[in-house]
């Protein structure tokens, strides 16, 4: 009975730690992702033409969601990732729109306006699909643990959890 229990033991203690290496293995592949499409977002929010960008961050951000469930095995709509797109952007405030707004002035004036505002838009549209993804990450991984469920993101629960991991992330990436 001993050596069947030690067994046992042993042998969740293999599958703790198995799932434990495809959780990192995933999150990192994930991180990559995240940080191609903070690339691409960047790029994308310095285009000079004002309020241009903001379909288009909205259509990279969903892709950037699109390829992490494809990491985690996960079959979501892009419907409701857009859904879930505009309730974390939504939540982080007048801070982030402010910023959007003041940026997206300043690119109607020709030159120097249009570099600044590129470069203020830029750096908006990245911290913003850095947390994004970030906090998607945090929320698959809850899928996956279980603690959600894949149907859970299209009710409160699963947009709640969203918005506080993304809050969350907007507060520590401007530290």
């Amino acid at each position: 009975m001993n050596e069947s229990y030690n067994k046992y033991v042993y042998e969740e203690d293999f599958r703790s730690d198995l799932r434990s290496f495809e959780y990192k293995e995933m999150i990192e592949k994930a991180d990559n992702v995240v940080l191609a499409s903070v690339a691409a977002t960047g790029a994308t929010g310095a285009i000079p033409i004002p309020f241009a960008d903001a379909p288009l961050l909205i259509a990279e951000q969903v892709t950037m969601m699109v390829a992490i469930n494809a990491i985690f095995g996960f079959n979501i709509s892009k419907d409701t990732l857009k859904s879930l797109v505009t309730a974390a952007i939504g939540v982080s405030g007048a801070t982030v729109i402010g910023k959007t707004i003041v940026a997206n002035l300043l690119k109607l004036i020709p030159g120097v306006g249009s570099i600044a505002g590129g470069a203020i838009s830029a750096a908006t549209a990245g911290l913003i699909t850095l947390a994004l993804g970030k906090a998607y990450i945090w929320v698959c991984v809850a899928i996956k643990m279980g603690k959600l469920s894949e149907d859970d993101l299209t009710k409160k629960i699963g947009i709640e959890t969203l918005k506080l991991a993304f809050k969350e992330q907007i507060k520590k990436n401007k530290k």
